[in-house]
């Protein structure tokens, strides 16, 4: 068993659980030099176990003056939540109300508590803050293969598969770790792994017509506390966690929540003639009263595709559940002091809200500076469902994006740039989300396109220039596609490596371009406002300002497939534009500019800074 109390020291802060100034209605709350601190973006732990009234309803906190909201409630069985603030908050001594009301809504109680922002400290080093991230999802199996000695460790036969892609492929931690310096040059820094526990052995297809399928994407557990065996060794998987650190790439790991793997259920025992692998009572007996019996309807309780769903509103399996979970932080640790970084949290709306906020405080005890990211299915920035700014995510995926891109590269480029705007105002440095084209659970984006290139390449723009964190599915960079078709699934292909030896691959090329030009203007593409300049749909070009503390680039995107030039207007007669997607350079005639668009086969995107003055607004 691991210490879930253990306060960590991170960079200037510590996680402090302190005591509040403690009033009885009416007198008012006093404010005392003791507070919580922390860094922007940083969590720290508010803790209201001293309530004393025992008829207490309801708990809420005002986070409002750290940007949060201004009616957050506290779980009475937790009475306790992890709060951040974002990086536009100034350094400075904040105080949170919290306030507890009765079962008839009466005030009872209030507590003051005194929240400390610190500013970052500046030791001359740069610093990339959560919302700066640019994540890599790869199923760890399909990637590649780094040991095979690791390929078939349950002596199963997969070479008589009747699916050869239903089957395992080999890729495992060794794999990931022999390609860093592919994904370092790509331009990434956080690579989510598909979860790394061991999962059922069988094939769930056995006795169907369906095709071989095994669990080689992980999200069916078996063991919570094990590491998958086909994905190697927890001396591999810190190797792993070491050299990423050493390219300044994180570690982020799948994990999974609401459900355990097929077999598991009290009733699976009665299987008769069961395949080869397939869980045993003592396997079984682990998740003794932790599965539901019966099944519901609604979110909470409905069986997913049929999987044993644990009762996460359960106290008890509440605090197993996110047990296991949070010991791999300590488990991963390697002897350099490297650990993982975030985890993605699968199937988040299905997974009981008090038993996320306890997930949050538990890794916020271990480490303030772990970051969460959700699947939330239909999320996005403005409707995430609440799971940002509540005391759950850092940041969610944003299934509505792909639908704003599709708008963008079929003719409505105002249309989705205004949908953008809405969502750069939704977004903070600690309430953020995932941007994505492509995923394991869908079909891929370019195959929807019917394999369109140029429209793909500008909607990749569009995806790595935004607000957000870019997820860049394993690939994509190569234009790799597929449809999401069980049990094939073609859409979860083996990472194609011969093309990655091809010289001047020109959908990599576009990917590397941009991201490098993300990395060079990190600030105001993942904090910047956003704002139309000049275009329209007629025109088949937009230019858009993102800005951030008086620095400002610029994009010109263009749908048309016909060379044409724009004239765009510039605030100074000497200024000259760069275009960093492809080194050309412009100088301005009398305040006005020429700019040549990129065809849409061509990606449609330019990468424009000014030298002296602005672009004027048309």
């Amino acid at each position: 068993m691991f210490d879930r109390n253990i306060l960590t020291k991170i960079g200037l802060a510590i996680v402090l659980v302190t005591s509040p100034v403690l009033q009885a209605v009416p007198v008012a709350a006093q404010v005392t030099e003791t507070s919580v601190e922390s860094l922007p973006n940083q969590h720290f732990i508010i803790d209201v176990s001293e309530l004393e009234q025992t008829d207490i309803g309801k708990i809420v906190i005002d986070a409002s003056a750290i940007g949060g909201q201004a009616a957050l409630e506290i779980p009475l069985e937790l009475k306790r939540i992890s709060l951040s603030a974002p990086d536009c908050v100034d350094a400075g001594t904040y105080v949170l109300p919290v306030t507890a009301t009765n079962t008839d809504g009466e005030i009872v109680e209030t507590l003051d508590y005194p929240v400390t922002i610190k500013a970052l400290a500046n030791d001359g080093e740069s610093h990339r803050d959560w919302d700066e991230e640019i994540i890599y999802f790869l199923l760890t199996d399909r990637f590649y293969d780094g040991n095979s000695d690791n390929n078939n460790p349950y002596d199963l036969d997969y070479a008589g598969a009747d699916n050869p892609r239903g089957v395992y492929q080999g890729g495992d931690f060794a794999g990931i770790t022999e390609k860093l310096a592919y994904l370092s040059d790509l331009g990434i820094t956080t690579i989510w792994i598909s979860p790394i526990v061991a999962n059922i052995q069988y094939d769930v297809s056995a006795g169907s017509q369906d095709g071989a399928f095994y669990g080689y994407h992980g999200y069916w557990a078996q063991n919570f506390e094990e590491l998958n065996p086909h994905f190697g060794t927890l001396e591999e998987f810190h190797t792993l966690i070491d050299q990423a650190a050493s390219y300044d790439m994180n570690i982020m790991v799948d994990v999974v929540l609401n459900h355990t793997g097929y077999g598991l259920h009290p009733l699976d025992g009665a299987r008769e003639n069961s395949p080869a692998g397939y869980p045993t009572d003592e396997d079984r007996a682990v998740f003794e009263d932790m599965l539901r019996l019966e099944t519901g309807r609604d979110a909470l309780t409905e069986s997913l595709s049929g999987l044993p769903d644990f009762i996460t509103e359960d106290p008890a399996v509440r605090e197993q559940i996110v047990a296991w979970q949070t010991a791999w932080l300590d488990l991963a640790t390697t002897p350099n002091g490297n650990s993982i970084a975030s985890f993605r949290v699968d199937t988040a709306i299905h997974v009981d809200p008090v038993t996320l906020q306890h997930f949050r405080n538990e890794l916020t005890t271990i480490n303030p500076d772990f970051k969460l990211i959700a699947e939330a299915w239909g999320a996005d920035p403005i409707n995430h469902k609440n799971f940002l700014n509540s005391g759950k995510m850092d940041s969610v995926l944003d299934f509505k994006f792909k639908e704003t891109a599709r708008n963008f590269i079929n003719g409505n480029l105002v249309g989705a740039n205004e949908t953008l705007i809405k969502r750069n105002e939704a977004l903070e440095s600690n309430a953020t989300a995932g941007q994505f084209l492509s995923s394991h659970d869908e079909t891929g984006f370019l195959y929807m396109l019917n394999n369109h290139l140029g429209k793909y390449k500008l909607a990749v723009a569009l995806q790595l220039t935004a607000k957000g964190q870019p997820v860049i599915y394993y690939g994509e960079e190569l234009g790799q596609t597929g449809a999401n078709n069980w049990p094939v699934y073609d859409n979860r292909y083996d990472l194609a490596w011969k093309e990655t030896e091809t010289e001047n691959h020109d959908i990599f090329n576009h990917y590397q371009t941009l991201l490098d030009f993300r990395h060079n203007y990190s600030e105001i593409l993942a904090k910047g406002n956003r704002q139309l300049i000049s275009g329209s749909n007629e025109e088949g070009y937009i230019l858009v300002e993102r800005a951030f503390q008086d620095e400002a680039v610029y994009l010109l995107f263009s749908n048309r497939e016909e060379a044409f030039e724009i004239e765009l207007a510039v605030t100074e007669a000497d200024a000259i534009a760069f275009n960093h997607y492809n080194g050309e350079q412009f100088q301005a005639d009398g305040k006005r500019l020429i700019i040549p668009a990129t065809l849409l086969e061509e990606g449609g995107t330019a990468l424009l800074t000014l030298d002296r003055g602005q672009f004027s607004v048309e």
